[in-house]
């Protein structure tokens, strides 16, 4: 310990006695750390909203939808395909007990809803209440639809009011602004209390039971299965199919969530079975896995964030590169020393030791000056400039100082032996 303690003193001193050079060593230490934090923040955030976005989106997800490249197979036989009922779904529930989630979903577009004197487009989807067990991203004030709004084709419904959008450069604005047919009712519903209230869709009366309000974008799991439909009134599937919202050629699409990945591959030839047998050719419908989309897509998020910690370590790398030419150069400084000490009776462990006992200590300030400039880097400058704090924890520092101090020892041993292989009479030969 004595040792030790002597080699941090006089490690110290060679520090301050050579304070550019020092300096420059920490530098590239420093540079290694706030690249690591940031990189290491950026990998536990892409971890956790993947985490999040498993929880919201499920995995073991597939969709049936209608095969439109059915109706122009072949041109002596143009004709759509056939559609995908309430009743098909009735009976694919039957053939499938113990789904997580069976849910059918029909859109109109095009619609007129009128409260008051107000009077804007929007469009309307048909649902069941098993829709909010799948990439509910809203707070719900009122209450959802239930089964018996379903079973009895009640005329009642459920408002989506809209987040506000996320930055955005121009040219989206300028998109959003020529194709956001909805825009008006986003802000009738935004300005207007319409729980509970009597509106008109279509010429038909509905009651507004329930107002979804969407998270904000930054607290709001990403869809890790594709874009999200833009969802703007909910309404009963089998109530939109009575009033002819949804017309008898109109196709519903089934989103299926087994609830577990080990049954998925049984539940999709079951699916393609029943619709074989149903339509006497599975190939009239998609079957989409998207429980394949979904692991390509953690898979790529999970490569790009290993991409960011190996930039991080490359630049611990160049900062242990950098102490371990400042190390032999101090080495090769101070050969004399290193005689004299020699000839006095140090052991070629001493010198070593105090080496490397130098170069942890750069390592370890440099560290330290690294984890309070990622900490600056993450969180106000980069709230500054507009581009989001880095979710950085209290052990991100300290793991960083860790590798820092590790990273010199390891490129401190080779200088260190070289200096202990000096011999005292030849060191104490040296100019």
């Amino acid at each position: 310990m004595t040792a030790l303690l002597n080699a941090a003193r006089t490690g110290f001193a060679e520090i301050w006695a050579h304070k550019t050079r020092s300096a420059l060593s920490f530098l590239a230490i420093a540079v290694g750390s706030v690249v690591f934090i940031d990189a290491f923040s950026a990998i536990v955030h892409t971890y956790e909203r993947l985490e999040q976005q498993k929880q919201v989106s499920g995995m073991a997800r597939m969709r049936i939808s209608q095969n439109n490249s059915q109706r122009f197979a072949s041109p002596d036989d143009v004709g759509p395909p056939p559609v995908f009922t309430y009743e098909d779904v009735t009976a694919l529930k039957a053939r499938l007990p113990g789904m997580y989630m069976i849910s059918p979903e029909g859109r109109d577009w095009m619609n007129v809803f009128q409260y008051g004197e107000h009077r804007v487009m929007t469009g309307v989807h048909g649902v069941t209440p098993d829709w909010a067990k799948r990439d509910f991203v809203y707070t719900l004030k009122g209450r959802f639809l239930d089964w018996h709004d379903v079973e009895n084709k009640l005329r009642v419904c459920v408002l989506v009011r809209k987040a506000p959008p996320p930055p955005s450069n121009a040219y989206n604005k300028t998109m959003m602004k020529k194709y956001n047919f909805s825009g008006g009712f986003d802000t009738l519903v935004a300005h207007n209390d319409l729980l509970g209230k009597k509106v008109n869709i279509d010429g038909y009366t509905f009651t507004v039971i329930g107002v979804l309000e969407e998270l904000p974008y930054s607290k709001r799991p990403a869809n890790i299965i594709g874009s999200q439909q833009d969802y703007k009134i909910l309404a009963p599937v089998t109530t939109l199919i009575h009033y002819n919202f949804i017309g008898s050629y109109q196709s519903l699409d089934v989103n299926i969530d087994t609830g577990s990945e080990a049954s998925f591959g049984e539940t999709e030839r079951k699916v393609a079975n029943f619709l074989k047998i149903q339509f006497g050719d599975s190939e009239l419908f998609v079957i989409e896995n998207q429980l394949e989309a979904i692991r390509e897509r953690i898979a790529t998020s999970l490569k790009s964030a290993l991409v960011t910690i190996s930039l991080g370590m490359l630049a611990f790398i160049a900062g242990g590169i950098g102490i371990m030419n400042v190390t032999l150069a101090t080495v090769f400084a101070r050969t004399r020393e290193i005689g004299i000490r020699r000839a006095i009776g140090a052991t070629r462990s001493d010198i070593m030791l105090q080496f490397i006992v130098e170069a942890v200590m750069l390592g370890l300030i440099g560290g330290l000056i690294g984890s309070a400039l990622g900490w600056l880097w993450g969180v106000p400058v980069k709230v500054m400039l507009g581009m989001g704090g880095s979710p950085i924890e209290p052990w991100m520092p300290l793991v960083a100082v860790l590798i820092a101090a590790l990273t010199a020892f390891a490129f401190a041993i080779y200088p260190a032996w070289v200096a202990a292989g000096l011999k005292p009479a030849d060191a104490l030969r040296a100019e």
